[in-house]
């Protein structure tokens, strides 16, 4: 009789209790560094950096902003140029524990300026993304971002020509907060 009561209790209990959502509402920010360039190029592209913010959708799903800077060779006379990227995505990710691989699609708006470019130019961009996260605790995350940056509109001029593809290879950083909102 004990035994069934208990039994009860902890199947009531057990269905009475909602779903934790560990990264629903889980903030991110943080720092990207490392290796940029351009399809056309054959050699050391250059660098780049930026900052990226996170939100947590659900436990798989994230809401990401990055802002890039890189340097590259844009044309095939004149010095490197800066390309400025402010893009906008979603971002799934398949939590196993302390290691999360993810990928994502996003879509922005892409400045490049300098070098042999006659004036500044932009350009609608999208870009294809895979990761991996290594959760060193609740509060910080280091990982690998690698992208690849497509401009659609140099694409339809110039099908032939590979420098509309774009690619970043970052180290990240991020501080987490907002577990268990």
């Amino acid at each position: 009789m004990k035994r069934t009561i208990v039994l009860a209790l902890g199947l009531l209990l057990g269905l009475s209790s909602s779903a934790a959502h560990a990264d629903k509402g889980l903030k991110r920010v943080g720092v990207l560094g490392g290796f940029t360039g351009l399809a056309s190029e054959g050699t050391f592209a250059g660098y780049g950096g930026g900052l990226t913010l996170g939100y947590g959708l659900t436990d798989a799903w994230t809401l990401r902003i990055d802002a890039t800077a890189s340097s590259n060779q844009a044309t095939d006379k004149g010095g490197r140029s800066l390309v400025l990227g402010q893009s906008i995505g979603a971002q799934y990710a398949l939590d196993i524990i302390q290691f999360v691989p993810y990928f994502g699609v996003y879509a922005g708006i892409y400045e490049l300026r300098g070098g042999g470019l006659k004036s500044m130019q932009l350009k609608p961009a999208l870009s294809l993304g895979v990761g991996l996260d290594w959760i060193v605790s609740r509060s910080f995350t280091v990982g690998a971002d690698l992208r690849v940056h497509a401009l659609p509109a140099d694409f339809v001029g110039s099908p032939t020509d590979p420098t509309p593809f774009y690619q970043t290879t970052m180290l990240k950083g991020e501080y987490t907060w907002g577990w268990f909102d």
